[in-house]
């Protein structure tokens, strides 16, 4: 399992044991030295002590939370955005603290693409060659899920492009890739709101859309005509599920709880769920995956002509199909 975003509090006490470990720069180099602090690339591909990742933004092995504040760029700060994510992924199970992630003992595999010091109006220009890079790196050293809560800004025709190809690249080495479908209530199958990866046509992209603890799509809030909640569309979004998830947070450096919302958060529940079917059968490819994890949802009258699927992702169903299916 692989995550695209902004850095990683990885340290948090409910995070730290399920994190991906780099077999290739672990234990001891012919010199006796740490391959994880060496300097040395030992598995030749391309990235020094990739321990448990990297980050594309400062080419560095340390895909850290901590980003240029893009409110007040003379000031560093924690951005708890991907720990909500691996919280919900998977945050350790049965240790006696915080919360339990959809799957207790996984590995993740950190990839660090996020905006450093990008303001409001701003845009992060690579973040398209970023996000890239990571795709092509997840695949290549083994990731079969990639979870991406994001998007990009830059649209720029080439970066684009450069960044389908990385996609379609996912998609020939049988890699699902798991993205929010986006928090503006708009349809995406009319292009209005539409971004990438959203709303490229790879096969290998499902994309999630967001449900409250009513299980409603789009929100009004009282007294008011203004319209909240998820973006959808019949032909661009395939599944959905909750957004409201509680999870790993970090408040002043110190390894916390919250409650997490957006279209950020249901992606994970969907990327989680896949990682159990290939716990039960990991013959299944990213087509496979992706229509089991369709064929099993629970359907909801909210959900009919506004996502493909008509229903949120089903875990029980869900595993239970990928489970028959290797029968």
């Amino acid at each position: 399992m692989a995550i695209l975003d902004d850095g990683f509090c990885y340290n948090h006490p409910d995070i730290r044991d399920n994190l991906w470990h780099n077999p290739g720069e672990s234990g001891k180099d012919k010199n006796g030295f740490d391959k994880e602090t060496n300097g040395v690339d030992d598995d030749h591909n391309g990235y020094v002590d990739d321990v448990i990742g990297w980050d594309f933004m400062f080419d560095s092995p340390d895909p850290d939370c901590h980003v240029f504040d893009g409110m007040d760029k003379t000031r560093i700060a924690e951005i708890p955005h991907g720990l909500h994510v691996i919280g919900i992924i998977g945050a350790k199970g049965n240790n006696g603290i915080g919360v339990a992630g959809i799957n207790w003992d996984v590995s993740m595999m950190l990839l660090k693409i996020g905006a450093q010091g990008v303001g409001p109006g701003e845009v992060d220009s690579l973040r398209p060659e970023h996000a890239a890079k990571a795709i092509r790196y997840a695949v290549d050293n083994g990731a079969r899920i990639i979870n991406w809560s994001g998007f990009v800004d830059n649209t720029d025709p080439k970066q684009i492009e450069t960044l389908r190809e990385a996609i379609a690249y996912a998609g020939k080495h049988n890699v699902l890739i798991v993205v929010g479908a986006g928090n503006t209530p708009s349809d995406l199958d009319t292009g209005e709101g539409c971004k990438f990866p959203q709303c490229f046509v790879e096969d290998n992209l499902i994309r999630v859309a967001g449900l409250d603890f009513l299980g409603r799509l789009l929100r009004e809030d009282p007294g008011s005509r203004y319209v909240g909640g998820s973006s959808f569309g019949l032909k661009r979004v395939e599944i959905a599920a909750l957004e409201l998830n509680y999870t790993t947070d970090i408040q002043g450096g110190v390894g916390t709880y919250a409650l997490g919302g957006g279209t950020s958060d249901a992606a994970p529940v969907v990327s989680g769920v896949a990682a159990l079917m290939l716990s039960v059968n990991p013959k299944l490819t990213a087509m496979q995956l992706k229509k089991l994890l369709m064929d099993s949802v629970t359907k909801l009258p909210a959900l009919k002509g506004k996502v493909a699927s008509g229903g949120m992702v089903n875990a029980y169903r869900a595993v239970l199909a990928a489970k028959n299916s290797a029968n």
